[in-house]
C-alpha cells in the first residue's frame, strides 16, 4: 500500500512540474526548447527522483501508521490507504480533467438510476 501511493504521489508532483515548464514552450522556437526541456528535465528529476522516492515512501509509512493507531492495526491500514487514494484520485482528475471527478462519477451513477 505504501508503494503505490508512494508511486501515484511521485508521478502526480512530477506532472507538476511537467505542465509549470511547458507554460515556457511558446517563448522559444521548437528545437531550442526541446533541448532546454531535455536539460532541465535531467536537471530537475535526477536529485528529485533519487529524493521523492524516499520522501514519499517516508510520507506514506507515517500516514498508514497514523491510520492504524487511529483505527486499529488492520482496518485503519486500510482506511488510510483508500483516503489516500481517494484523495490522489481526486487530485489526478483535477490535474488530467481541470473538473472534480467525484461530481461526475455521481452524475454517471444518478444517470443510471
Amino acid at each position: 500500500m505504501v508503494l503505490v501511493l508512494g508511486i501515484l504521489f511521485a508521478n502526480l508532483v512530477t506532472m507538476w512540474i511537467d505542465n509549470y515548464m511547458m507554460t515556457y514552450k511558446l517563448k522559444f522556437p521548437s528545437h531550442t526548447f526541446t533541448w532546454i526541456g531535455m536539460a532541465l528535465i535531467v536537471l530537475i528529476y535526477y536529485p528529485l527522483f533519487t529524493r521523492i522516492d524516499k520522501w514519499a515512501t517516508k510520507g506514506s509509512d507515517k500516514y498508514m501508521k497514523v491510520g492504524k493507531k487511529v483505527l486499529g492495526r488492520e482496518i485503519g491500514a486500510v482506511f488510510a490507504f483508500i483516503a489516500a487514494l481517494l484523495g490522489l484520485f481526486y487530485l489526478y482528475g483535477l490535474q488530467w480533467f481541470h473538473t472534480n471527478v467525484f461530481s461526475s462519477f455521481a452524475k454517471m451513477i444518478g444517470h443510471l438510476f
